[in-house]
């Protein structure tokens, strides 16, 4: 980025977000409330967990009303939404092209005149693909293995194309395996929050494979930092892994949380899908380098602040209920 370029960066104070009442936009939204930023949180329904403060913006992304291309004039735009997760399945890749790519595309389009900074939230585990690395780069090859991560990877190639052609302000956020506050076992979210659910409640844990592949879990509150320094100070045009460079095994990660919760985990093996890699862990020297972002969570910490927070909201359940 040039010094003009990112003096006016980090003169932004007005963020727009979609998707935002997904499990990143939520707290992504705290966050940004939080550090005084004008909020715009766009989505197909609104969501409760926003902050009071914010602008409610609701729409379909593939035809986004006027209220958000006004609103992101000026702003740094977060880009969280998507349709889908990654599933073996091709059946719905059409729809999720339509659904994802497409209107990314068209907004893209639509906006390209606009005075906005982008920051992408791509994939910092599908997008790579199989790999025995022992930490991946934002250099290593990109071999998605399903339709999700092939979508991710073609989103980043449009960005970097509108960059090219119309000078789009864009940064691209490789984000690993998030967890934490507001993350819902229910709507497929997150391994963590699935564990939480399934140990606790006594249920039978589903492990595929033999519970020997690596991820990379990072702590909520460390993603939407990045995210925010990405939004003001990343390089346009560059790519960032988000993650913690600590790989953990899912064998490993139900220990830690049957240990945490004081609860035996009953394992259920079934075969191993397609679309998990062996190994997953991001290399963040790039972000710590150039931003001085580095991971204030470990996992266990993560896990401890997850399993507080849950507390509160069943007290808040059984009060309300009561």
């Amino acid at each position: 980025m040039t010094q003009v370029g990112l003096h006016r960066a980090n003169e932004r104070n007005k963020a727009v977000i979609l998707g935002a009442s997904g499990f990143i936009g939520v707290n992504l939204a705290r966050a940004l409330a939080a550090r005084g930023f004008a909020l715009f949180c766009f989505a197909r329904h609104t969501s409760e967990l926003w902050p009071a403060e914010s602008n409610i913006i609701l729409g379909d992304l593939a035809h986004p009303p006027r209220q958000l291309l006004a609103a992101m004039e000026g702003s740094i735009v977060f880009h969280l939404a998507n349709s889908s997760r990654p599933t073996e399945s091709t059946d719905k890749a059409a729809a999720e092209i339509e659904a994802d790519l497409i209107a990314t595309v068209g907004l893209l389009e639509a906006t390209k005149g606009l005075d906005c900074r982008w920051v992408f939230s791509s994939s910092g585990g599908t997008v790579y693909g199989q790999s025995d690395a022992v930490q991946i780069t934002e250099e290593h090859s990109t071999i998605p293995i399903s339709s999700y991560g092939t979508v991710k990877l073609a989103t980043e190639r449009y960005f970097n194309l509108f960059k090219t052609l119309h000078g789009v302000d864009s940064v691209i956020a490789r984000i690993s395996n998030p967890f934490g506050p507001y993350q819902s076992a229910a709507k497929g979210q997150g391994l963590v929050a699935a564990l939480f659910d399934r140990i606790a409640s006594g249920s039978p844990v589903e492990v595929w494979g033999d519970g020997k592949n690596v991820r990379d879990y990072v702590y909520i509150d460390d993603v939407t930092r990045a995210l925010i320094l990405l939004g003001l100070r990343g390089s346009a045009g560059e790519i960032y892994n988000v993650g913690s460079g600590v790989g953990t095994s899912v064998t490993e990660l139900v220990t830690k949380i049957s240990a945490f919760l004081g609860v035996p985990a009953e394992l259920v093996y079934t075969h191993a899908r397609g679309i998990d890699v062996h190994r997953n862990v991001l290399d963040i020297r790039k972000i710590g380098r150039e931003l001085g972002w580095r991971p204030v969570y470990t996992l266990e910490e993560g896990i401890r602040l997850t399993y507080h927070w849950r507390q509160r909201q069943s007290q808040l359940r059984d009060s309300y209920e009561g």
